[in-house]
């Protein structure tokens, strides 16, 4: 009989891959979407449909099939500007305290929780799993709402569920046009002449969901597993983006001009009303350098693999050409 798994944050990047890795695994798979979502690519796998929300505790108790053998709670507010701090705490702490509650009520035997590498905060230097988080005291929301998520997502321990946390980096691959995705069409457009320094540690997203699969059944539970890939500078990676797709590779700046344009940015928003393209949030973490997130205890336990960024863009490239977005 095939293993029933609910998913939330289907109809984004990770969650439809996950989806589409369940189906082919033969899994019976139901997904949560808000009215509003986009159903395109959602509607080309054989899975069940239901509306709701994580916010909607009452949803969760209608959509979450009683004694569902995993949920997968990949949905987060991946938010970076602060006018919308206090709705990204509705969705991904309460959203996420909903999550457990309601699956433990249901009789989930797992509970698996999309992280990120966000929940360290700020910290610097040499991070794996057994070091201190310092998300929760972050002056940027994301990863202080993240670190709390994930508190929240551990708490169903308690309620009688495996609880696994994955804690992913820069993930890139198909079905992303609004995360790296996006990279493609500003470069193309000439909409990004300059990037700021900085690392990013770049996983393919058939890796990132295969681990998902793997931490049911090897992942310990009230452990988490970082999922990073191979560290790159900034500007490379924006660089191999720009080669992949025949765009022209954008300057370097320093961090310090990018920072300056945010705070600028963030000003004429509190005029307009209209989102900023850049905000003080986003400068920082793009700008991030000295720190090394380790990959041993996914690899050692759930079999993670890294490939190379390059074939990460490559597959985000073609997808996004077979789909005719470029």
């Amino acid at each position: 009989m095939a293993k029933t798994a609910f998913v939330t944050g289907g109809t984004g990047f990770i969650g439809i891959n996950l989806i589409e890795l369940l189906v082919t695994d033969g899994w019976s798979v139901t997904a949560l979407h808000r009215s509003s979502s986009d159903l395109t690519y959602l509607s080309r796998f054989p899975i069940a449909l239901v509306e709701g929300s994580i916010t909607d505790r009452e949803s969760l108790e209608q959509g979450i099939p009683q004694g569902t053998d995993v949920v997968f709670h990949v949905a987060a507010d991946t938010n970076f500007w602060s006018k919308r701090n206090a709705q990204q705490d509705v969705n991904n702490i309460d959203g996420t305290r909903n999550m457990v509650e309601v699956s433990a009520q249901q009789g989930v035997g797992t509970f698996i929780h999309t992280s990120s590498n966000a929940v360290w905060g700020r910290l610097k230097g040499r991070i794996d799993e057994e070091t201190p988080d310092e998300g929760a005291s972050s002056w940027i929301n994301y990863e202080r709402s993240k670190c709390l998520a994930e508190r929240e997502a551990f708490k169903g321990t308690k309620l009688g569920m495996k609880v696994v946390a994955l804690n992913p980096g820069e993930t890139v691959g198909p079905y992303d046009t609004a995360s790296f995705g996006r990279l493609f069409f500003l470069l193309r457009d000439g909409d990004l002449p300059a990037v700021a320094p900085g690392d990013v540690f770049v996983a393919h997203v058939h890796d990132v969901v295969r681990a998902h699969l793997e931490a049911v059944t090897k992942g310990r539970s009230g452990e988490r597993y970082l999922l990073t890939g191979q560290e790159m500078p900034f500007p490379e990676f924006v660089a191999e983006i720009a080669r992949a797709s025949g765009a022209k590779v954008p300057m370097k700046a320093p961090g310090w001009v990018f920072k300056l344009y945010a705070r600028i940015a963030v000003m004429i928003a509190a005029i307009t009303g209209k989102e900023p393209d850049v905000t003080p949030e986003m400068a920082t973490s793009m700008g991030d350098l000295g720190r090394a997130f380790v990959n041993d205890k996914a690899v050692r336990e759930l079999g993670f693999r890294v490939q190379a960024p390059e074939l990460a863009i490559r597959d985000n490239y073609d997808w996004l050409v077979s789909e005719g977005l470029l």
